[in-house]
C-alpha cells in the first residue's frame, strides 16, 4: 500500500498544541487549537482571599486599639470625680463609642506627618538621583542623625529621671519616636550617599534586623503617645464637665427609706399622707446611666467638696430629671 493511498482513505491526527486533521476532500490541514479553562474567576477568588487576609487582621487591631482609647478615656475621666470606672460597668460597645474623641485628633496628626515625611523622602531621593547639592543631602543628614540621637536619649532619660527642664506630657512618646525615626532615615541617606544603589540592595542582616527595631520602636511610641493623649483628653473633659456642671440636667430622687447621701445634698421629710415614699433628695445632677446604675454630682461639686452618688436603680426610690440652666 502506497503512502498516497494512506492519506488519502485516512485522517492522520497529531496531538501537540493544537489538533491538526488532514481531510481527503481538502487536502489541505486544519487546525484547532485547544483552549485553556478560564482563570477568571480563580484569579478573582484568590484576590479576595489576599485582600480578606490583609483587612481582617487590620480591622481586629483597630477595634482592640479602639477599646484600649476608649477605656483609658473613661478610666480617666471617671477617675477625675473619684470612681473607678468598673463601678459603672461600661460594656464594649460604650468603650468603642467613646474612643472616637480619642482616635480622631491622633489620626488626622499622623497622617499630615505621614504626608510630610513621603513628600521629604521624594525630595531626597530625587536629588541624590540627580546627583545636584549631593553634598548638602550629606550634611543635613549628618545633622540629623545627631540631633536624632540626642532626642533620643533625652526620651530615653525621661523615662527614669525627670529632665532638668519642664516638658509636655507627650514629649516622652514623640522624642523616642520621633528620635529614633530620624536617625534611622539619615543613617539610610547616608548610607545610600555612600554604596550607591546597586550595593545598597543587598543589605546585612544587621542592618535589616536595625530597621526592623526602629519600626517597632516607632509603632510602641506611637501607642504611648494615643494613650497618653487619650489619658488627658479624658481628665480635661472631666474639668469643663465640672466647671458646667449647672448645665447638667437636674435630678430629684424620691425614696421609701433615707438614703444619706451627704450634707452636699438636701434631704427633705415627705409628711404625705399616704406617699409611698418618705425622703426627698434635691441639689443633685446628672452625668450618665450605665448598667443600671445612675451617676450623680452633688451641685458645687468639687475635688475638696461636694459628693460623686453613684445610684443603682430599684423599685424602692424615683428618679426625676429637670432640664439644667442655659
Amino acid at each position: 500500500m502506497s503512502p498516497g493511498k494512506i492519506r488519502g482513505s485516512k485522517q492522520s491526527l497529531r496531538l501537540g498544541r493544537g489538533l491538526r486533521i488532514h481531510t481527503p476532500e481538502s487536502g489541505r490541514l486544519r487546525s484547532t487549537s485547544r483552549t485553556a479553562p478560564t482563570t477568571n474567576g480563580a484569579d478573582l477568588s484568590h484576590s479576595v482571599l489576599q485582600w480578606f487576609a490583609i483587612i481582617a487582621p487590620l480591622t481586629t487591631v483597630a477595634t482592640a486599639l479602639s477599646f484600649w482609647f476608649g477605656w483609658t478615656m473613661t478610666a480617666t475621666r471617671t477617675a477625675y470625680f473619684g470612681i473607678d470606672q468598673s463601678v459603672l460597668e461600661y460594656s464594649t460597645v460604650d468603650y468603642l463609642l467613646r474612643s472616637a474623641d480619642a482616635l480622631i485628633v491622633p489620626a488626622i496628626v499622623i497622617l499630615l506627618i505621614s504626608v510630610l515625611c513621603v513628600g521629604v523622602h521624594a525630595l531626597t531621593v530625587n536629588v541624590i538621583r540627580r546627583a545636584i547639592g549631593f553634598g548638602y543631602v550629606q550634611i543635613c543628614a549628618g545633622l540629623v542623625l545627631l540631633v536624632g540621637a540626642f532626642v533620643t536619649s533625652l526620651a530615653v532619660w525621661s523615662m527614669f529621671d525627670e529632665l532638668p527642664f519642664g516638658t509636655s506630657f507627650l514629649f516622652e512618646p514623640a522624642a523616642l519616636g520621633g528620635g529614633t525615626a530620624g536617625s534611622a532615615y539619615a543613617f539610610w541617606v547616608l548610607r545610600r550617599t555612600a554604596l550607591g544603589d546597586q550595593r545598597l540592595r543587598r543589605l546585612p542582616m544587621w542592618e535589616k534586623l536595625g530597621y526592623v527595631s526602629v519600626v517597632l520602636l516607632v509603632v510602641v511610641a506611637l501607642f504611648w503617645a494615643c494613650s497618653s493623649y487619650a489619658g488627658a483628653l479624658g481628665t480635661g473633659r472631666s474639668k469643663e464637665y465640672a466647671r458646667d456642671l449647672a448645665k447638667r440636667p437636674s435630678v430629684t430622687v424620691y425614696s421609701v427609706q433615707s438614703l444619706a447621701m451627704g450634707s452636699s445634698v438636701k434631704e427633705e421629710r415627705i409628711l404625705v399622707p399616704g406617699s409611698k415614699y418618705g425622703f426627698k433628695y434635691t441639689g443633685l445632677r446628672f452625668v450618665t446611666l450605665s448598667s443600671g446604675k445612675y451617676f450623680l454630682l452633688s451641685e458645687g461639686w468639687s475635688r475638696t467638696a461636694g459628693a460623686a452618688i453613684v445610684l443603682e436603680e430599684s423599685p424602692e426610690y424615683r428618679v426625676e430629671f429637670e432640664p439644667g440652666e442655659g
